[in-house]
């Protein structure tokens, strides 16, 4: 039985960006992106495509699940005819993933003109009204089956003085209205810090990320969104790319240590040859099956721990 797990992984991964209608960077490309690329880490059996996964968990993060989600709209919001497509879009699960920016397309999804360091910080998507792009976004906040639409603002302009990304009003609405939302996030009470939003696109242009204090004093922690690293990278995409990485190497173990195994439980004999192989569900969780028999193995062995 032949197994090759990380190269089901990377066939996988095109299948589903090329599902998506975004390109498909190469490994030269994503080597690139990382300034630590040292020839320690080039020598590392998977870099490669550790790399391309990283890439692929950063912009599933940046997608909106496609789902039927409870909507929440905020006072703001009341009576804007704008946001009632969307509502619908959302509440009945049709996909809305072609609103966001096109920037989530980019091979290079560190590029200071392609991340979404608002998003990365503050857990805060922007949407435009059409396919075509909108001078006005409407801002939103997912937590598990729900998603908190905050408001409608023009898309940035430094020039004219407009700090959309750094807006702190958006965290405010979210504290106003939902405060058990991001009561997580919570530093302190009773803060009298004053950060303004041309300070934060600073800070974060420098790659730093800020508290922020809202009216009352309460003062939140910059990781709504997991945060991003010091080269512009989704720092919980790049934590989950390691121990993606790791569950598939346990997988393509376990498969190879369990080929008898696995022929018992599909009542075939020893000398049958089967063809397994990884494949990712609808949740972007790789899952092992069978080819000619099509049927998903679980391949854990006794007292281990699934692998989620």
């Amino acid at each position: 039985m032949e197994v090759d797990f990380f190269k089901d992984l990377e066939t996988e991964i095109k299948r589903i960006l090329k599902g998506f209608g975004y390109p498909i960077p190469s490994f030269e490309e994503l080597r690139k992106q990382h300034i630590r690329a040292t020839d320690a880490k080039l020598s590392y059996k998977h870099y490669d495509i550790e790399n391309l996964v990283l890439h692929f968990l950063t912009v599933t993060e940046r997608r909106i699940p496609i789902k039927k989600w409870n909507i929440h709209i905020s006072p703001q919001l009341q009576n804007r005819t704008e946001i009632v497509n969307i509502v619908s879009m959302l509440s009945k699960g049709i996909d809305a993933n072609s609103l966001l920016s096109n920037r989530i397309k980019s091979r290079h999804q560190n590029d200071k003109y392609s991340h979404d360091l608002l998003r990365y910080e503050w857990g805060i998507y922007h949407l435009h009204f059409t396919k075509k792009r909108s001078k006005n976004l409407l801002f939103a906040f997912i937590h598990n089956d729900d998603i908190y639409l905050l408001d409608i603002l023009p898309h940035q302009n430094i020039k004219l003085g407009i700090f959309t990304w750094t807006d702190p009003d958006l965290i405010q609405t979210l504290h106003d209205n939902w405060p058990h939302v991001i009561s997580g996030y919570i530093y302190r009470t009773g803060s009298k810090e004053s950060i303004t939003p041309e300070q934060r696109k600073n800070a974060r242009e420098n790659e730093s990320m800020t508290f922020v204090t809202v009216n009352d004093g309460t003062e939140y922690m910059p990781m709504m969104g997991g945060g991003f690293t010091t080269n512009n990278h989704l720092g919980v995409a790049i934590t989950s790319s390691k121990t993606f990485i790791e569950k598939v190497r346990k997988l393509e173990q376990y498969a190879i240590n369990s080929e008898q195994g696995i022929k018992e439980a599909l009542n075939l004999k020893l000398d049958d040859k089967i063809e397994v192989r990884l494949f990712l569900d609808s949740n972007y969780k790789p899952q092992v099956y069978e080819v000619t028999q099509k049927t998903v193995l679980d391949l854990l062995p006794p007292n281990q721990e699934p692998i989620t």
